[in-house]
């Protein structure tokens, strides 16, 4: 059902048909999108802020189309920041380091979930058998 929408991109009420802002914003985005694929395809391995510095396309339209796929089957490397330490990577949102790090935190926290488990169940039994 199509409902009547303020723009996110200008502001302006348009009739929403699934696009998500209104024909003219959708028109611009498209024609960014044009020049950053023109500019990935002449610097295939390039950073966002690259990108975002010498096309003048705002970086929320470069992130949605990295977000989208657009660059993966024509094999070019993008990076962007790592949400953990800002390391360029060019898939996920966090580099290996910070993955491993956090898997190793879980790990942890698991691991002493598990003592302080036993350690209460091991106190219940004896302190029943104390009466």
């Amino acid at each position: 059902m199509n409902k009547l929408k303020n723009c996110n991109g200008c502001g302006k009420l348009y009739m929403e048909i699934g696009q998500g802002m209104c024909p003219d914003c959708y028109r611009r985005e498209q024609e960014d999108e044009q020049t950053v694929y023109s500019y990935v395809r002449d610097h295939d391995k390039c950073s966002i802020k690259q990108i975002v510095d010498n096309t003048g396309v705002k970086e929320r339209v470069v992130l949605r189309m990295l977000k989208q796929g657009r660059f993966i089957a024509s094999g070019f490397e993008i990076t962007y920041p790592c949400q953990g330490c800002g390391a360029p990577i060019t898939t996920g949102k966090l580099c290996s380091k910070c993955s491993n790090d956090i898997i190793n935190q879980a790990k942890r926290l698991e691991a002493a979930k598990a003592v302080k488990k036993v350690d209460k169940s091991s106190t219940m039994y004896n302190s029943s058998r104390n009466r």
